[in-house]
C-alpha cells in the first residue's frame, strides 16, 4: 500500500517510494511450488488412493497457498519511503511498525550486500543517527548502494534537485539576495517586479535605483526600458 500523502508535513515531498527487494519471495514461492508439485503428483501416481488422501493433498496446498499469501502480503506491507525531510520505515499487517529518521540527524549511512545479493541487487541498509535510536537497520533494501547514495545527497542539503519551486513563486536565485538600498513597492508586470519610484524620492535617484535593479537583474531590459520612459514622462 502507497504511504499516505496527509501523513506528509507541509512541504515535505516523497523522493523514493520502495517495498522490499523481490528476492525475499523466492523462497516462499519456490517452497509453494514444490509442495504444490509434490500433491499433484501423488494424486497423479496414486490414482486409486482412498479419497481421504485427496482431501489431505488438498489441505496441504491449501495451507502452502495460505502461507504464500501471507508472504506477500507481509512483503506488500513493508515499505521504505524517503522524502525530502525524513527516512520513514513501515512493516506489518496487524500490528504496525514504524520508524523515521529525519534527514537532519543523520550521521552516517552504510550498506551490507552478499554475493547472492549483489546479484539480485538487493541487500541492506544501516543508517546512524544523533540521539537513543543509534544504529537503525533497514533489510531487503533495493539498490541499496542507490539508496546509500540518495539520502547523503539529501542530508547535504541537495533536496533542491529532487524539487521545483513552490507554485506560483518565481525561481529565486543567488542575485535575489542582495539587500536594496531602499524599498520599492511591486506592481504588476509580466515577472511581478518592476519597481516605480516612490513618494518622495527624486527623478535621479529613482533613475540610479532602476539601473542598480536593472544591473542586478532583478527586472529584465524590457521592463527597464518601459519604466524609465514613464519616470522620463516619455509615456
Amino acid at each position: 500500500m502507497p504511504f499516505p500523502s496527509k501523513l506528509l508535513i507541509p512541504g515535505e515531498e516523497i523522493v523514493v517510494e520502495s517495498h522490499p527487494n523481490w528476492s525475499v519471495l523466492v523462497r516462499p514461492v519456490s517452497a509453494f511450488v514444490l509442495v504444490l508439485g509434490a500433491c499433484v503428483a501423488v494424486a497423479v501416481a496414486w490414482s486409486s488412493a482412498p479419497i481421504w488422501v485427496l482431501y489431505v493433498l488438498a489441505a496441504v496446498a491449501a495451507v502452502a497457498a495460505v502461507f504464500l499469501a501471507a508472504r506477500v502480503v507481509s512483503y506488500r506491507s513493508k515499505l521504505l519511503v524517503i522524502t525530502t525531510s525524513r527516512v520513514i520505515y513501515r512493516s506489518g499487517v496487524i500490528r504496525r511498525t514504524g520508524r523515521e529518521i529525519p534527514l537532519d540527524r543523520i550521521q552516517d549511512v552504510t550498506y551490507h550486500q552478499s554475493l547472492v545479493e549483489r546479484l539480485a541487487r538487493a541487500g541492506s541498509l544501516t543508517i546512524e543517527s544523533a540521539g537513543a535510536a543509534g544504529q537503525e537497520p533497514f533489510p531487503d533494501i533495493r539498490r541499496p548502494a542507490e539508496m546509500q547514495s540518495l539520502i547523503n545527497q539529501l542530508v547535504s542539503g541537495d533536496r533542491d534537485r529532487f524539487r521545483g519551486p513552490p507554485p506560483g513563486r518565481p525561481v529565486r536565485s543567488h542575485r535575489d539576495e542582495e539587500p536594496a538600498t531602499s524599498e520599492l513597492p511591486v506592481v504588476g508586470s509580466s515577472t511581478g517586479r518592476t519597481p516605480p519610484a516612490p513618494e518622495g524620492q527624486s527623478l535621479a535617484e529613482a533613475l540610479r535605483e532602476l539601473e542598480r535593479l536593472h544591473e542586478l537583474g532583478v527586472i529584465t531590459d524590457a521592463e527597464f526600458a518601459v519604466e524609465r520612459r514613464r519616470l522620463l514622462g516619455l509615456d
